[in-house]
Parts: structure tokens; sequence; C-alpha cells
């Protein structure tokens, strides 16, 4: 399964914040300065925390993350003239969202790695995780209770809030596996919501600044890409092993799943229908031989292609939309649009290394 992707042509960035050393420390593109700041925000946060949720924030916060949606959400509130202050906190609000919506998908998921090492379930056991996840909620709209905050921006963060939680339900739904459609509107609810959400409340800070359909679909579709790209590695990292996915052994919405199911005829789906719901059921040998044979099956198709041509017409869209955004604008989005490629560039890499131990190991 290899995938292959090329831009039709680099894209307009105008004075790139962002290096390949920056998004290696975790931070991209935000400059010392904002960084210092973001870090107070981030002590006071832990002041208001006791005993193991501060505990539990420590931890979680020691690795940082990318911190993406906090540099698009504070450039978009500078750009739509808010104080330095003002769009720090609303930065930090929507940074703190994401990392409750990690915390709490690990709950939903039982995953007990995050960011390289134990996650805050893993290390603190699902009360404290699922309270500090909680607290972090609390927290991001306490930060917008300043009189100079917009009172809409309050409003648009509940709704980034909702929208995540209902792309994250969506997973769990037991109604049937979801198709191409209904995976672009979980992805949309669980990833694009904040993406998306960081650079249109941004621009609530001006009165004036109208709706942009086309900045919040380049969003959107940035937010898909990362999905894809996210779910692609999971079918990877184990495609060279006897056992399925987890993705694949959990009945979880992943895009490879998706398209390899959407692939299949009537007849077929419905068999790998039944073997999914038989397997979330009842754990049986024959649901196990039944689910290895799926999987063996997904394996060895050229969903691979499909899965490159989706992302490739994306990216495509995407940078026909970024073109048409004022330059101000290409600025925000740039790090974003230029860490999705990279992020698919070194991915292209893996696969394609991949592929080529797989061909020797075939071959002898």
């Amino acid at each position: 399964m290899i995938m292959a992707f090329s831009l039709k042509s680099k894209p307009k960035i105008i004075e790139l914040p962002t290096a390949k050393n920056a998004v290696k420390k975790g931070h991209l593109g935000l400059n010392s300065d904002t960084l210092k700041r973001f870090e107070v925000l981030q002590s006071n946060c832990e002041a208001f925390l006791d005993g193991p949720l501060a505990e539990a924030y420590r931890y979680h916060f020691h690795i940082p993350g990318k911190m993406i949606r906090a540099q698009l959400a504070f450039q978009s509130a500078i750009l739509h003239s808010a104080s330095e202050a003002d769009a720090d906190r609303w930065g930090f609000a929507v940074e703190l969202i994401h990392n409750a919506s990690l915390i709490h998908d690990d709950i939903c998921d039982s995953d007990v790695l995050r960011r390289g090492r134990q996650s805050v379930l893993a290390k603190f056991g699902h009360q404290t995780a699922l309270c500090l996840g909680d607290a972090l909620i609390a927290h991001a709209f306490g930060l917008l209770s300043r009189e100079s905050i917009p009172r809409v921006l309050i409003a648009k963060l509940a709704s980034m809030v909702r929208d995540c939680s209902g792309g994250q339900a969506q997973e769990f739904d037991t109604r049937g596996y979801p198709n191409w459609s209904t995976y672009c509107e979980i992805a949309g609810g669980k990833t694009a919501s904040l993406l998306a959400g960081a650079v249109e409340g941004g621009a609530l800070f001006d009165p004036t600044a109208n709706d942009n359909p086309i900045r919040s679909r380049c969003c959107h579709q940035l937010a898909l890409v990362y999905q894809m790209l996210n779910d692609t590695r999971n079918i990877v990292t184990a495609k060279g092993s006897k056992t399925p996915s987890s993705d694949f052994s959990n009945s979880r919405p992943n895009v490879v799943i998706v398209l390899f199911r959407d692939s299949l005829s009537a007849e077929e789906r419905e068999g790998f229908d039944v073997s999914l719901s038989r397997k979330a059921q009842a754990n049986t040998k024959f649901d196990k031989l039944t689910e290895n044979a799926w999987w063996e099956r997904l394996v060895i198709s050229d969903i691979g292609r499909t899965v490159e041509a989706k992302i490739a017409s994306i990216m495509r869209d995407t940078e026909s939309d970024f073109e048409q955004l004022s330059p101000a604008m290409q600025q925000i989005i740039s790090p974003l649009l230029t860490h999705a490629t990279e992020v698919v560039a070194e991915q292209n890499l893996a696969l394609l290394n991949q592929f080529t131990l797989s061909a020797k190991n075939r071959n002898g």
C-alpha cells in the first residue's frame, strides 16, 4: 500500500513562520515571546487545580504537543484586532479544549499511550483522567470571562466543544459502520471543529468581519487530511503483524477501512458488516477467524491507492481555496498547510520503505 502525494504547485505562502526544527520541538510556529506568555497561562491554570488533578495536569502538559490550534487561534485573533492578552487567552482556551478532548478520547478508546508515553488514563486512572478533562474545559471558558473579549466567543467555544463531542460519540454508533460521507461528518466533528473553530473564533474579535466560507472550507479540508493520515498510520503500523490494527479490531471509523468497505459489492459489504457486529457482541473463535480473513483481504488489496487519490484530491482543493484567501489569512493558515504537506511526505517515505521491505521478504 503505497501513497504518492504531490501538489500541482507550491502554495503561495507569505513569509512562512514554520521551520522543520520548530515542528520537531513540538511548537508549530509560535515565537518565543508567545510561548512564554502561554507558559504563564499554563501555570495559572495549574494553580487552580489541587492534589491528583494538579499532578496529572503537570504530567500531561510536560509534553505539550505541536500547539497547532493555539497558533491558529492566536494569529487569527491578532489579525482581527484583538489585543495580545486577549489573543493569548483565546489561543490557550482552544488548546485546553483540544487537550481535554485528547484525554477524553483516550478514555473512550482505552488508549494507554499518548505522545510517546503513558496516557493520563494509564498513569492516573479513569476517574482522574475524566475529571482532568472536565477541569480543562471549565478553565477554558473561565479564560474568556474578560470584559474585553466578545461574548459571542463563549458561544463559539461552546459550539466547538459540542461538535467535537458529537463527532467523538459518532465513533461509537452501533447502528453500522460508516460510509465515506458519514466518515467525513465524524472527522468534521472531532477534528475540524477545533481547527476551523480556532480561526473562525479569532475573527469574532472584529465585529465587522464577515463569515468566510472559503477560509472555513480550507481549514475543514486540512483537518480531514490530518484525520486520514492518522487513520492510515493505524493500519500501516499493524500491516506487518499477523493481527488486525486496533481500529479494525474495535470497529472504529478509519478511512482505510471505510474506503475498503465502500469498494465491496453489496453482498460482500453485508458480510463485512455482519462480521463487525458479531465481533462487537462476542469474541468467539469463529469471529476471530472471520475478522482475520477480512483483515488479510484488506492488507493485500489496492485500497491504498484509493486513499492516496482521496488525499491528493482534497489537498488540490485546499490549495485552490488557499490561493483565494487574503495574504494575511494565508499567513495564518500556511503553517497548517505546510505541516500537512510535510506529514504526508514523511508518511509516504515510511510506506515506501515498508513496501520495499515487504517485497524483499516475499521474494527471499
